[in-house]
């Protein structure tokens, strides 16, 4: 079910919260670039931050600006804007083109969301 940007966001995530140090994502193989590019998805979805005063570690440079056990299955997919189609609530637009069907499907999106939310990184 979880893509492998998906994976290697939850073994960066695990690894800045466990001090930077690279526990999880030694265990991958991920580019640089690739790495850079992660890490500008999750600061630019607000769940990592740059340290005041960066060190030679690239991990370590960052921090996680809430607690860990508090990020959800939810909030990566939706910094890393995953395939999933649940990852947004279904827009207007949706509902007015498609209808009853838009509507149902709309309430099976409401509750995957919701369902996705309630699982936090710590479980993963």
């Amino acid at each position: 079910m979880l893509t492998q940007l998906t994976q290697t966001a939850i073994a960066v995530l695990y690894d800045i919260h466990a001090g930077g140090k690279p526990y999880r994502t030694a265990q991958l193989t991920i580019a640089p670039q690739e790495l850079i590019d992660l890490l500008t998805k999750l600061e630019s979805g607000g769940l990592i931050r740059r340290k005041e005063l960066p060190t030679s570690e690239l991990l370590s440079s960052y921090e996680l600006p809430r607690s860990y056990i508090d990020v959800s299955l939810l909030d990566i997919l939706e910094a890393l804007d995953e395939h999933l189609n649940c990852n947004f609530p279904t827009k207007e637009k949706m509902y007015h083109q498609y209808r009853a069907a838009a509507h149902r499907l709309g309430v099976i999106n409401q509750m995957t969301r919701l369902y996705l939310s309630e699982i936090k990184l710590i479980d993963l």
